[in-house]
This record gives structure tokens, sequence and C-alpha cells, in this order.
């Protein structure tokens, strides 16, 4: 009768396994040596261990390995990752059996941040040179996560000031009573007690929060990250930052990747397009699809003025009115300067304004017994149109979104780039940003989209180590 099978504990071996036997051909443990080993990094930017004393440092291309396996199996703790060194069977293959401790681990990482960034812009152009950037049609759009810092710890700019003016209160109050108990000769050694110290600089972070409120016209602020703004993130209104991508449709590569502190998309565009743009290298104008949250007048005019080949619903000229004329009805001839209603009548030019900073042209109708009147004329019976200095490219870009074609590219924008932030979110389970402050979240969101780009990477080198001549284009 045959025997269960069970492990025998006692078992040896005759000659001592080797290393190189511990795991598959195609593993992916494999594939990020491969990866690594193939990066120059110093000249990447990684800080290069040199010492003549005491112990020597770890690698950096052993540290970045095991950041990138751990981001690869959704391992992001520092701690995680010393304890995976030593019980992950891969990880050890991986990193020799060395197990970095997780003060190290951390270390890297704050040391190399920027050079971490460069990495992801390396996997960009090895996804390039693998034939797998098609380099015909990307999209790009954003997401809110929610940042580290609790939004309990936050304030409101009210309830700044009123904690400030209190503050001011209590420590003039302090003061005072403090000045009239000391003698003539303690006055020059006069010090405050430690409770009203942390009172004065409790005073002073806030003077600084609500100088910074000041400057970037926000309301809320986070003491303990002061970088991060209350955003529209998963249906709740948290301290977040808004995470941007390029994605290519080929395969799914993430062509460009950026954090932005900014509660709206509107000024993103150009700088994310053109950032795709640097890291493929492309000469060609690689057309760009967007949802409308991009579609500001600047950005449709400044993408114009690059020669960027976009295609975004322009945010500009109202909403179409299922009764009666909106601004983007009436046609603006940059050329001739006149400006026609839907009525095909002139309207007249009657002077400069001053909005937001820029000068406008302002045209009034002059009809006095037009038809339609009641579908153009505003509540308070007049009509004024003004013209932008980006005008004539929102204009542009509403005529090209008329042609079906346009529309049909337009249509794919969402199956391009919204399953990789379902991916992001759903499969690597990063809902939440597990470091503070910009640099570090603009650190992570590289990694993690470098993770993405691996993947698919690592698909078209495992087909390759396996022969089985699966196509990947």
């Amino acid at each position: 009768m045959a025997q269960p099978v069970a492990p025998d504990y006692g078992q040896q071996f005759l000659f001592p396994p080797a290393l190189e036997d511990w795991v598959p051909r195609d593993h992916p443990a494999r594939f990020i040596r491969e990866f690594v080993d193939q990066l120059d990094l110093a000249k990447l930017g990684f800080a290069m261990p040199i010492s003549n004393e005491g112990r020597p440092a770890y690698a950096p291309g052993l540290l970045l390995k095991i950041w990138l396996y751990g981001y690869l199996h959704r391992v992001r703790s520092t701690r995680k990752l010393e304890t995976a060194c030593r019980d992950q069977l891969p990880l050890l293959w991986l990193t020799g059996m060395i197990g970095p401790d997780h003060n190290s681990l951390w270390r890297f990482w704050r040391d190399n941040r920027k050079a971490l960034r460069q990495v992801f812009k390396q996997s960009v152009k090895v996804a390039l040179e693998a034939g797998l950037v098609g380099l015909v049609l990307q999209a790009v759009d954003g997401t809110k996560i929610q940042a580290a810092a609790s939004t309990r710890g936050g304030w409101t700019k009210k309830q700044m000031q009123k904690l400030v003016a209190a503050l001011d209160r209590e420590l003039e109050q302090a003061e005072g009573e403090l000045e009239q108990e000391a003698q003539p000769e303690e006055e020059s050694e006069y010090r405050l007690p430690k409770k009203l110290e942390d009172r004065q600089v409790l005073r002073q972070t806030i003077k600084a929060g609500l100088e910074q409120l000041e400057q970037d016209g926000r309301g809320h602020y986070h003491p303990k990250e002061p970088e991060a703004r209350r955003m529209k993130c998963e249906g709740k209104r948290p301290f977040a930052y808004n995470g941007q991508v390029v994605v290519d449709q080929s395969h799914g590569v993430v062509l460009a990747a950026d954090v932005s502190v900014e509660e709206v998309d509107s000024n993103e565009l150009v700088s994310m397009v053109e950032q795709a743009q640097q890291n493929t290298g492309a000469a060609k104008a690689v057309l760009t699809v967007a949802d409308g949250s991009y579609g500001s007048g600047a950005q449709v005019a400044e993408a114009a003025a690059r020669k960027l080949n976009v295609l975004v619903e322009p945010q500009d000229g109202g909403a179409t009115k299922a009764h009666g004329y909106s601004a983007r009805d009436f046609r603006h001839d940059p050329v001739a300067g006149t400006v026609t209603c839907p009525q095909n009548q002139l309207l007249a030019f009657s002077g400069h304004a001053r909005q937001k900073g820029q000068v406008v042209k302002r045209y009034r109708c002059g009809v006095k017994h037009c038809p339609a009147a009641k579908l153009c004329r505003d509540s308070r019976d007049r009509r004024v149109i003004e013209i932008w200095h980006h005008t004539p490219a929102v204009q542009a870009m509403r005529a090209r979104l008329a042609q079906a074609e346009a529309q049909q590219q337009l249509s794919k924008r969402g199956r391009i780039v919204e399953r990789h932030f379902g991916h992001v979110k759903q499969h690597d389970g990063l809902r939440r940003w597990t470091v503070r402050g910009a640099e570090n979240v603009r650190t992570q969101w590289a990694l993690i989209n470098l993770t993405s780009n691996l993947r698919v990477l690592y698909a078209q080198w495992s087909s390759r180590k396996n022969g089985s001549g699966r196509k990947t284009d």
C-alpha cells in the first residue's frame, strides 16, 4: 500500500544545492536581475558607496532588485521587505542570501529618489526597443489617491485663524504675568517655560500654514503633510495627491508619470504630453486623447502652439443649450477680427476688458429686432461675447472634434488608461500613499508605474525564455 507523501526533515543532500536551481528559468526574480544588471546605475544618478572603513555598504543594484521585486508582489513596507528577504525563496535567490535590514532599505530609497524615477524612464526606453510601444495613440489621465496623513488631523483656514488668535492672547497674557514676577536682575536670563515654547512653535507652524494657504488660494491645510490638498477621491474629500500618467494604446506601457498637487487636471495636458515625448524620443507628434478635464482654453492653445497632436473636449464657451445659444455657437474670424452669431449677424466690437490677468476683446449684439433674441440674450437682456487669446485654438479643436474619425479616436481613451488605474488600485492595492510629502509620493508613483511596465516586459521576456513564439505585438 502506497504511503502518503510527507516531508522527511532528516533528509540530507549528497551534494550541496546550487543557488541557480532554486527558481525556474522564467521566474520574475530572474527577469528583475537581468533588468537591473543591464542598467548603468551610476549614470542614472544612484549614490555609489565608497568606504574604506567600517562595514561595507550594500551594493545599489542589490537594494534596487529588492525594491522592484517587492513592488512587483505588492510589498512596499521596508520591514516586510526585510522579512521577505529571510523567508521567501525567490528573494533569497535574488539577494544571494544577503538580507539587508529595513533601515538600509529606507536609506536607499531616501538617498536615491530622483534616480528611482530615472529607472521608470529607462523602462520606457527598454519597452520602446522591444517593440512594445506603438507611438500611434496614447491617452493621458489622472487619478486622486489619498495621502498617508489622516484627514482628521487637517485644519481649515477658519480654524487656523481662530487658533492663532487664541494662542496670541494666551502667550501675551502668560508673558505679561512672567515679566511681572521676574526680578530686574533676572530679566536678561528670562526664558519661556517649556509649555509656552511649544505654543510658540505651534503658532509659527499655523502662521506658516496660513501664508501657504494665501499663496495657493486653498482653504485646508495639514500640518504633517502641507503639500497635500483636499480632493474628490472615492466619494470623499480627503487630503490627496493627483497621480498623472500617459499610457500607450499598443500594450499599455506607461510612457510618462508624475504627481500634481492640484485638485484639477486643467493645467497638466501639455506637460504630460511633452514628458511622454521626451521619454520616448518620439520625433513625430503622437496622437494624445484626454477627457474634458484637461480641456482648458489655455492648454488647448499652448498645445497648438507647440504642435502637439491632441484631442480633448474644450471647456471654454459654456455648455451646449437645448433651447438657446451659448458662447460656443458664435463664430470668431481671427483674420477679419469679427464675431458672427448663429443668425449670421455681425456683432460690433465694444472694446477691451481685463480678466484673469489677460486682455479680452468684447463684442456686443446691436440688432434690435432679432427673431432669435430670446434664444440669444442673457437674463440682463444683453449678449456680450468675449474673445480670448485661446479662442481660435478652441474653435479649431471643436471643428476637428466634429469629424467622426476624431470622435472614434477620443472614445478609445477609457479603454487605454482607465483600466490602468483600475489595475493600480485593485490589483496593486494602492488606494493610499504609504509615504509622505510630494517628493516621496512622486517616487512611489514612478515605482508603481515602473512595475506596470515591468509586467509588460516580463510577459515578453517569459515567452522568449519558454520558446513559445507567442507574438507580443
